[in-house]
């Protein structure tokens, strides 16, 4: 483990086949590296500072506009920061989605099993994007379902998104997301609360309702 005192993370949102995606540029004393964990889904566009605590330095590859990439980064174990300054999107190259990443690498075990079925989890993450993408907009059906099996169906489906932390989002309560769950649910669960009317404190690293 490699503690990083007075580093400055520079976070970059991007949007990709999967949606929102984050990567940042690291900054220290001993180097700038890449990062391309699952924990900056959270974050917005920002510059970052304070202590990373490092679990491994190493060199990746990736294919971007037919030319070869080699970068070196670093994987990170936790963050303690202490300021955060805003900043706009910027106009430099997209970079890959990391989710394609891990789908490239179980490429070939997949190849080997014929038509798989897909998982439940994603599934319902599928679905719930779909419902989430749909807010705001105006039926199509002359019809439409009643309100109350519709209000049925979404607490059903962000209690299954958000587990245990639900009851915590129905009551208006500041809530941690768990950084370790599958790349896809982090996402999803970070697009789905915002929507519901919390922003990221980076500083707390958790999620807080918006003040009226």
């Amino acid at each position: 483990m490699i503690k990083l005192s007075g580093v400055t993370l520079r976070v970059k949102k991007m949007t990709g086949r999967n949606g929102d995606f984050c990567v940042a540029d690291l900054q220290s004393d001993i180097g700038e590296f890449k990062v391309k964990d699952a924990l900056l889904d959270q974050f917005d566009d920002g510059e970052y500072t304070g202590t990373a605590w490092i679990t491994e330095i190493y060199l990746a590859q990736y294919i971007s506009f037919g030319k070869g990439v080699t970068e070196i980064r670093a994987r990170l174990h936790d963050l303690q920061l202490d300021g955060a300054r805003e900043r706009p999107r910027d106009t430099e190259p997209q970079e890959p989605d990391p989710a394609d990443e891990l789908v490239a690498q179980a490429a070939p075990a997949a190849a080997l099993v014929a038509s798989p079925s897909p998982a439940p989890a994603s599934s319902r993450l599928s679905k719930l994007r779909d419902r989430l993408s749909a807010v705001g907009k105006k039926a199509s059906t002359p019809a439409p379902e009643p309100t109350e099996g519709r209000d049925d169906g979404r607490e059903r489906e962000m209690e299954a998104l958000f587990g245990e932390l639900w009851a915590s989002i129905k009551a208006r309560e500041p809530v941690k997301l768990d950084p370790t769950v599958e790349r896809s649910v982090i996402r999803a669960q970070s697009a789905a609360i915002r929507q519901l009317g919390y922003s990221m404190d980076p500083i707390k690293q958790m999620f807080v309702p918006d003040t009226v």
